[in-house]
């Protein structure tokens, strides 16, 4: 757009008719407010957006290392390992959702890293809503736990109590699984399209008239000296190259804005600025791995009868004092 302006405007001869199609200043005052509203709002806009999705990751990786641990401390081995699978399973289904429905590849990765069996994503094939169903199974298998004989946490913890220190299990798997489908309704409803477009639309027309008005200056200083002396032929070639390099910087620095906000209208993906979701997914399940691994031992302030504390020693009494 630069450079048509700039061959066109240098091959035209400056006249009085020329000045006169110059863009009026109230309407390029009146677009460049509009345009630096609408912009700084769509880019706040879609920060905060970028922000919040952001904040929802941070509290679903909350919600699985607080089932992680909790499980790993108060359930027995086959049960903990039970809901930490599906627990971890869901979240992957959920962020591996966001590029697409759930295929042959997707659920092979899921059995390749131990989180479903085949015979489990079987039955989830034959189903919909597979992340809901396993949420569903995770809290039959939940309430099993208390029924069945040697499962119970000892004979020292009543019934009631144990049942009630279940119920914050129930509350990390459905908070995780929430607020991992909220990334999926984020990605299907990212900018409003009539708002999206209102924005572009007033962006492109903003630069092509100070394009268009770049264009002007060519053709004034491509017909006057430097000393403001109208002169057929004479060019001031500093006034072209600071009237294109500035409308270069122009352009740059808006449409560089306006991609920066539409790149964080969705934060996931294979852009530089990308939040990876893998890693997460990786870390997570690595860390519920080695809270299992960490049940295979008792914590070392268990393992043994702690040893009493020394008895207190009786203070001397002071020099030049008899003692009563």
């Amino acid at each position: 757009m630069i450079a048509i302006s700039f061959a066109v405007f240098s091959q035209v001869t400056y006249s009085a008719g020329l000045r006169m199609m110059a863009v009026p200043p109230n309407f390029a005052a009146s677009l460049n407010s509009l345009c630096i509203f609408l912009l700084a709002f769509f880019v706040g806009q879609n920060f905060s957006e970028a922000n919040a999705r952001f904040e929802n990751v941070c509290k679903t990786n909350g919600c699985v290392t607080r089932l992680s641990a909790i499980a790993g401390g108060l359930l027995p081995y086959k049960y903990a390992h039970l809901l930490m699978r599906h627990t971890n399973a869901i979240m992957h289904i959920y962020y591996l959702m966001l590029s697409g429905p759930m295929d042959d590849a997707k659920w092979s990765l899921l059995e390749e890293r131990g989180l479903l069996s085949r015979e489990e994503i079987s039955s989830l094939q034959l189903q919909g809503s597979p992340a809901v169903v396993l949420y569903s199974w995770a809290i039959k298998a939940l309430r099993v736990v208390p029924t069945e004989d040697g499962c119970k946490a000892g004979p020292e913890l009543p019934e009631r109590l144990f049942l009630q220190l279940l119920q914050p299990l129930e509350e990390q798997i459905g908070g995780a699984r929430g607020l991992a489908a909220k990334q999926v309704a984020y990605t299907i409803t990212q900018i409003p399209s009539v708002y999206f477009h209102i924005v572009y639309v007033a962006v492109n027309m903003f630069l092509l008239c100070t394009t268009y008005e770049m264009g002007h200056a060519v053709a004034l200083a491509w017909n006057k000296t430097c000393d403001d002396i109208m002169e057929e032929g004479a060019v001031c070639v500093p006034k072209v190259a600071m009237s294109v390099v500035l409308q270069v910087v122009t352009v740059g620095l808006f449409l560089g804005l306006l991609l920066t906000a539409e790149g964080m209208s969705d934060i996931y993906g294979n852009k530089v600025f990308d939040y990876d979701l893998g890693v997460d997914l990786d870390s997570l399940w690595n860390e519920s791995q080695n809270v299992l691994k960490s049940m295979a031992h008792d914590p070392p302030c268990l393992a043994h009868q702690p040893q009493p504390l020394p008895e207190p020693k009786a203070d001397p009494a002071p020099k030049g004092r008899s003692q009563v």
